[in-house]
């Protein structure tokens, strides 16, 4: 088959790779970036859903607005400011999951050649959206709250890329938190040259230590900010959103109009439903409850199975620990030695658009009891070490 020229550079995804993996019924996964299936409001959602078949059926299994449910978008406006004002409607459009978010991006402003400036290291799923597109990488030296802003202004005096992809809060898969000043000295940046960001912020209400930060797009002009409901209330529902200037929600309704017309109409008016009785507020504190738990755990279990064997970074919030393992070179050759003690994490280099080897590894802790935690950690304490000794 003739298939597209950027095909011939992709392999089998890892991502899919592990999720076979993972079917595994005695493998214990630390690798996706999945909620805690037992914490969905089942219930809740449920009546949800009855009541829109009760009160709107007819027209919730019709075609709709490509930009989206109105009084859905009405809600996500009121939620949000842009440049110290208040949101409007015309500055939301609904997405499929944020990840549809990405895509309608890069297909709205890449063309093949075209540079995009991300952080070091950076969302596998945002690389593979922009990829689609014959986009170039170039990573931004970081530390730890993020993009060092001289070293973003050092960039762009040599390259003018698209658009900068960050990610703030809790950052996938460094766990790193930008702090006020560095966002205000990175929208500086940005202001002075012009560069439009890309604000992805799947993360920012799991939140177990310190305040709220402000969103870069509250701050500042020129920013494009991805929202989701996939970390807060269930993937499954698929509803992300995309807030931005006027314009730029006009051509990425243009482009969403061409993908799929629009996203799922009966799942937006049962979110809407959800949300007006106002409570996600109440299951936000849920999960952030029994997160940390989690979180502690695997920390806890770390320090006692792998010691000084792996250094990491604690998050505070988030799905994610990032560890760099100690006498070891590629973190990827070991992924075969753990899948044979039934464990799974996600390699470093994963993570780093430009292809270079890491020791590094991505840890989930959000969708596995204490418990599991625990023998994870060992599995993988004895994984690591039979791969040591073979090599």
């Amino acid at each position: 088959m003739k298939y597209a020229n950027w095909m011939k550079n992709v392999g089998e995804g890892f991502i899919g790779e592990m999720l076979r993996a993972a079917q595994n019924p005695e493998m214990i996964s630390f690798a996706g970036g999945l909620p805690a299936l037992e914490l969905f409001p089942t219930h809740e959602l449920q009546d949800a859903f009855q009541q829109v078949f009760e009160e709107q059926g007819s027209s919730a299994l019709q075609y709709s607005q490509t930009a989206g449910y109105p009084k859905l978008r009405e809600w996500l406006a009121s939620q949000h400011q842009r440049n110290e004002r208040p949101a409007r409607i015309q500055e939301v459009i609904i997405t499929t999951g944020s990840q549809q978010g990405l895509s309608l991006l890069a297909q709205t402003f890449l063309d093949p050649g075209d540079t995009v400036f991300m952080e070091t290291p950076t969302y596998l799923g945002a690389i593979q959206a922009f990829e689609g597109f014959r986009a170039n990488f170039q990573m931004i030296p970081c530390d730890v709250e993020g993009i060092i802003p001289s070293e973003l202004e050092r960039a762009l005096q040599h390259t003018t890329p698209k658009f900068l992809y960050i990610i703030p809060n809790y950052q996938n898969p460094s766990g790193k938190v930008m702090g006020l000043e560095r966002r205000k000295e990175l929208l500086k940046v940005a202001q002075k040259y012009d560069l439009l960001l890309i604000e992805d912020n799947p993360y920012g209400e799991l939140r177990y230590e310190g305040e709220p930060l402000p969103h870069l797009a509250e701050l500042g002009e020129n920013v494009v900010y991805l929202g989701t409901f996939s970390k807060v209330l269930a993937p499954g529902l698929r509803v992300g959103y995309v807030l931005a200037g006027e314009d730029i929600i006009m051509h990425l309704e243009q482009t969403k109009e061409g993908v799929d017309l629009h996203s799922n109409n009966l799942t937006q008016r049962a979110v809407y439903e959800y949300l007006k009785q106002d409570l996600l507020p109440d299951h936000i504190l849920k999960l952030r409850e029994v997160y940390d738990v989690r979180r502690k755990a695997m920390v806890e279990a770390i320090h006692t199975y792998l010691g000084e064997q792996i250094e990491m970074v604690v998050p505070s919030g988030g799905l994610f620990l990032w560890g760099k393992l100690s006498g070891v070179q590629d973190s990827f050759a070991y992924v075969e030695d753990m899948i044979k003690q039934n464990v799974l994490y996600v390699p470093g280099a994963l993570f780093y658009a430009d292809g270079r080897v890491s020791n590094e590894m991505r840890l989930n802790y959000s969708c596995s009891t204490p418990e599991v935690i625990e023998e994870g950690i060992k599995r993988l304490a004895k994984g690591l070490s039979k791969g040591l000794s073979k090599r």
